[in-house]
C-alpha cells in the first residue's frame, strides 16, 4: 500500500450532546450523550505511518471545568497518559480536535478513543468511538439482491435489497456489522486487509438461494466483495367449480367443488424438481403455498361422475419472487358433460379467384368463436382436390388420405385462428376450375363449411394424336 493513503488516515467524529437536567432534591446536574457518525465496521489506520483524527463537540448547560481524552488499546489499557484539558467557565459548546498515530510496534487490533466531560460538580458524560489498527488497508463491499427467478445468480433486472444487515468478523477476529443502502450495497473503505468472515442476517419471509455466509479476501489497496441473493416464496392457487352451463367460466350462481385432488409438478430456478398434492376446500379453492421461483404445472384429477369443462392441466405456470400465480381454475359438470348450448363458430376460406396451371398459391382459413362461451374440441378439415398438390404439410396440421386436419382444441369466446395451406396446380390438368371446401366442427356444433372456386386462366395442354405406320 502506498504511503499517501496511510498518511491520510481517517476522520472519526465524536459529537457529545450534553443536556442539563435539574434533579428534584439535590440540585445535581445530569447529562445525556448522543453519538454521531457511528461507522460500522470500524475503519482503520496503518500502524507506523497513519494518523487517526478525532473531532468532538461538547454541549452542556452546567458550568464547565475540564475534559479528558484517552486512547485505549485492544486490552483496554491507555496507550499514553490521559490528556486533561482545563475549561473552567467555558461557554457551550466546546469543540476540539485530537490526533493519534500508532507507532510501528503498536498492537494490531481494535482501539477506542474516549472523551469525558466534567463540570464544576464532577463527571457528567462520556463518548467513545472505535477504530482498528492494521498493517494494510482495503475495502469490503456487500451486495444484497432479490433473485426474482431464483437461479442463484444476479440477472440484469434483479433489484438490490436495502437495509439488509451483515455480521462481520475482521481478520483480527473483531466483530461488527454493516447494513446495505438504498441500492442494496454498502462499501466500507479503510478496513484491515486479509480474510473476513461475512454472514447475512436472514429476515422473515425470505429464503436464501446463495450461500448465507463465507470468507471474503480483502486485498491491500483493493476491494473484497460478498454477494447474497434471496427470494420470497409465493403461492400457486385456483378454484375448482361446478360449471353448470359448461362454458368454461365461473358465472354468478356457480359454486366451488370441495375434495378435488390437485397435483403440482415443476422445477425451481435452481433446477430442483418439485412435486406436491392438495385438495380443494369447501369453497372450491386450493393453494400450493411458499413455492420457490420456477416453472410449474398443476393437474386436476376429475372426480368420478363428473366431466371437465376446462383443460385438466395448466402448464407453464411461472412463479417469481414474491409474485404468485393465481386463477388456475378447473371446471366440472355432473355426468357426461354434454353441452346443450350450440357455439357460434364461423369458418371463412379464402383463395385466389383465378390461377394458372402449374402456379403455387395459398388458401387461408379463418375460424372464429363468436360465442360468449368457449367452443370445445374445435377441428378443421380440408380435402385436397385431385387437381392440386400440397407443397408442404401445413403448420399444426396432420394429413391422411388427402385430408388435412387441424385439431384446435378449445377456442375462447371471441378468439380466432388463422390457418394456411400452400398448394400447386397440376400443370397437366384439363379442368377449367378448382373447387375446395373447408369444414369446421366443435362440441355441440353441426359441421360448417366454406368453399372457394378458382378459375384456371391458361388453356389446358393439347393432347397429341398420332398414328403408327410401317
Amino acid at each position: 500500500m502506498s504511503a499517501a493513503p496511510r498518511l491520510r488516515g481517517m476522520l472519526v467524529a465524536v459529537v457529545l450532546a450534553l443536556a442539563a437536567m435539574l434533579a428534584a432534591a439535590s440540585g445535581a446536574l445530569g447529562a445525556g450523550i448522543q453519538l454521531d457518525r457511528s461507522i460500522s465496521p470500524p475503519q482503520a489506520v496503518v500502524r507506523g505511518s497513519g494518523t487517526q483524527v478525532f473531532n468532538f463537540n461538547i454541549t452542556f448547560t452546567s458550568t464547565a471545568n475540564h475534559y479528558e481524552f484517552t486512547v485505549l488499546d485492544p486490552n483496554g489499557i491507555p496507550v499514553s497518559a490521559t490528556e486533561v484539558v482545563q475549561t473552567p467557565g467555558a461557554a457551550s459548546p466546546i469543540t476540539g480536535t485530537r490526533t493519534w498515530s500508532p507507532p510501528a510496534g503498536a498492537q494490531a487490533g481494535r482501539y477506542q478513543a474516549v472523551v469525558r466531560f466534567f463540570s464544576s460538580t464532577g463527571f457528567e458524560a462520556e463518548a467513545r468511538v472505535t477504530f482498528d489498527v492494521a498493517d494494510q488497508l482495503g475495502s469490503i463491499r456487500l451486495v444484497k439482491y432479490e433473485d426474482l427467478n431464483g437461479n442463484g445468480s444476479r440477472d440484469a433486472n434483479e433489484p438490490g435489497v436495502p437495509n439488509w444487515t451483515f455480521n462481520l468478523i475482521n481478520p483480527q477476529g473483531n466483530p461488527s456489522d454493516a447494513r446495505t443502502g438504498t441500492d442494496g450495497t454498502v462499501t466500507v473503505s479503510n478496513v484491515p486487509s486479509g480474510t473476513w468472515r461475512v454472514d447475512e442476517v436472514m429476515q422473515g419471509g425470505w429464503v436464501a438461494v446463495t450461500p448465507t455466509g463465507g470468507q471474503v479476501a480483502v486485498p491491500a489497496g483493493g476491494t473484497g466483495t460478498f454477494t447474497a441473493g434471496n427470494v420470497r416464496p409465493a403461492p400457486l392457487s385456483g378454484t375448482v367449480w361446478l360449471d353448470l352451463n359448461a362454458n368454461g367460466r365461473i358465472d354468478v350462481g356457480e359454486n366451488g367443488r370441495a375434495g378435488v385432488t390437485l397435483t403440482l409438478t415443476g422445477t425451481t430456478g435452481l433446477g430442483t424438481r418439485v412435486s406436491d398434492t392438495t385438495v380443494s376446500i369447501g369453497d372450491g379453492t386450493y393453494v400450493f403455498p411458499d413455492l420457490m421461483p420456477g416453472t410449474y404445472s398443476v393437474r386436476m384429477t376429475t372426480p368420478k361422475g363428473f366431466t371437465a369443462t376446462t383443460a385438466i392441466v395448466r402448464n407453464g405456470r411461472i412463479i417469481t419472487s414474491n409474485v404468485g400465480n393465481p386463477n388456475n381454475n378447473f371446471g366440472l359438470v355432473s355426468g357426461s358433460g354434454v353441452v346443450t348450448q350450440t357455439p357460434d363458430v364461423t369458418i371463412d376460406k379464402r383463395g385466389p379467384a383465378t390461377a394458372l396451371r402449374g402456379q403455387v398459391f395459398t388458401y387461408v382459413i379463418v375460424v372464429r368463436n363468436n360465442s360468449t362461451f368457449a367452443a370445445r374440441n374445435v377441428q378443421v378439415t380440408d380435402l385436397v382436390p385431385a387437381n392440386l398438390t400440397l407443397v408442404a404439410i401445413p403448420a399444426g396440421a396432420t394429413i391422411r388420405n388427402g385430408v388435412v386436419t387441424w385439431s384446435l382444441g378449445t377456442l375462447a369466446p371471441g378468439a380466432s385462428r388463422t390457418l394456411r395451406m400452400r398448394v400447386r396446380v397440376n400443370a397437366n390438368t384439363t379442368a377449367t376450375r378448382l373447387v375446395n371446401t373447408a369444414t369446421v366442427t366443435a362440441t355441440g356444433l353441426p359441421p360448417k363449411r366454406d368453399t372457394v372456386v378458382t378459375r384456371l386462366r391458361n388453356p389446358p395442354p393439347t393432347r397429341r394424336i398420332g398414328g403408327v405406320t410401317g
